[in-house]
């Protein structure tokens, strides 16, 4: 990870805008009185993922609404992949185009075509499966 011009903002894999539990709970611009703990419920219950890097746990801005809370569409692809990749490797899956999106990342479709995203997560996780 690596951090850009901006301060506080982070990128990760594929480009993935990143955040940090604090950067998590900021985005909902209300008081939230279990703070930062709340990207580790979120993320505990299947809602979210976020990887590791020196500093903590990052968290990609693109499974977030406008208002902050998580895509109800991230249990899907969660759901799907966690059974064949841990979620350094989702976060990563996340960043990088798929030939079942037309080569889009689906980071970048998760608000616009959330079935065809959880569709292609799917695939993801049958091809894993067929090659373990």
């Amino acid at each position: 990870m690596t951090t850009t011009p901006m301060i506080g903002a982070m990128t990760g894999p594929g480009g993935l805008e990143m955040t940090d539990a604090a950067g998590v709970t900021a985005r909902l611009r209300r008081w939230v009185p279990l703070g930062a703990r709340l990207a580790t419920l979120w993320r505990e219950a299947g809602r979210i993922v976020g990887c590791r890097d020196e500093e903590g746990v990052l968290f990609p801005v693109c499974q977030f609404d406008m208002a902050g809370l998580p895509l109800p569409q991230m249990r899907t692809v969660i759901g799907a992949l966690r059974p064949v990749m841990g979620e350094a490797a989702m976060v990563e899956w996340l960043g990088t185009g798929r030939t079942q999106l037309g080569g889009a990342r689906p980071a970048d479709l998760l608000e616009t075509q959330p079935q065809e995203v959880g569709e292609a997560a799917r695939a993801t996780a049958r091809e894993l499966a067929q090659a373990a």
